[in-house]
């Protein structure tokens, strides 16, 4: 294989494209890649309709792991530095925010959200140091979940974004839609355990696809538990990922 191969990959999501393109190249993992995001998904409230996620992979030569966006504008503005100069405009005081009203709206929105959908379902939240817990539960929930959690990711941002919007303050949520979260954190510890068994017959590192910051934490903390294995993370977000390696002999 040539070492300048290169494919553009089009798929629903990063994730998607990134295994199409490293299956497509006949690479094993990303870390004989070089990765560049060109486009990133969009779509409507839920996912309908929008772009799909466009990646350009290229077979590693030799360097750092690279996960990068296409960003030509950058280059442009850093060619014209010093031509014009950028107005200071101060930040706008930060709003305290008040957390009992924010887990309301949080609480009323979902719950007007899955009676317009027509399922049968309960919401709930409670405040847990400074975060605002929020669960929704119910079978007829789990359309609200969505393939790989797609839809959740979704309903998570949108609720956030209301929350923000009608009390002039961020937040910090965890939404938990038909006990996903607790399901996913429980198959990426049986994951773990079986990737650590792995590294210590092959005694090679693994890098894991990019994940958020509360599957990195997940499975940080099953590698902890693993003798012989430890974990770091690498990359940027949105796009860090976890690496499960062999400890070090000292």
């Amino acid at each position: 294989m040539a070492n300048n191969k290169w494919v553009e990959v089009e798929a629903k999501t990063i994730d998607d494209a990134i295994k199409a393109g490293l299956s497509e190249l006949n690479l094993d993992d990303a870390t004989q890649a070089n990765i560049n995001i060109l486009r990133e998904p969009e779509g409507g409230v839920f996912g309908v309709g929008g772009t799909k996620a466009l990646v350009k992979i290229s077979v590693r030569e030799s360097g750092s792991r690279n996960y990068n966006k296409r960003n030509q504008n950058k280059r442009n503005n850093n060619d014209n530095k010093g031509v014009q100069k950028k107005q200071y405009t101060p930040r706008k005081p930060r709003v305290e925010a008040d957390k009992d009203e924010q887990l309301k709206v949080s609480i009323d929105f979902l719950k007007g959200l899955v009676k317009s959908f027509g399922l049968k379902g309960d919401v709930e939240g409670t405040l847990e140091d400074e975060n605002l817990v929020v669960k929704v539960t119910g079978e007829q929930t789990e359309a609200l979940v969505g393939d790989k959690g797609f839809i959740i990711r979704s309903l998570h941002e949108l609720t956030r974004t209301v929350v923000q919007r009608k009390t002039g303050a961020g937040t910090r949520l965890r939404l938990d839609v038909a006990k996903y979260a607790e399901k996913r954190k429980e198959a990426l510890t049986i994951y773990a355990e079986r990737l650590g068994k792995q590294i210590l017959d092959d005694k090679q590192e693994v890098m894991l696809e990019p994940m958020n910051s509360v599957d990195r934490k997940t499975l940080h903390d099953a590698a902890s538990t693993l003798n012989g294995i430890r974990s770091y993370s690498e990359g940027r977000e949105p796009y860090r990922s976890v690496v499960f390696a062999p400890e070090e002999e000292e």
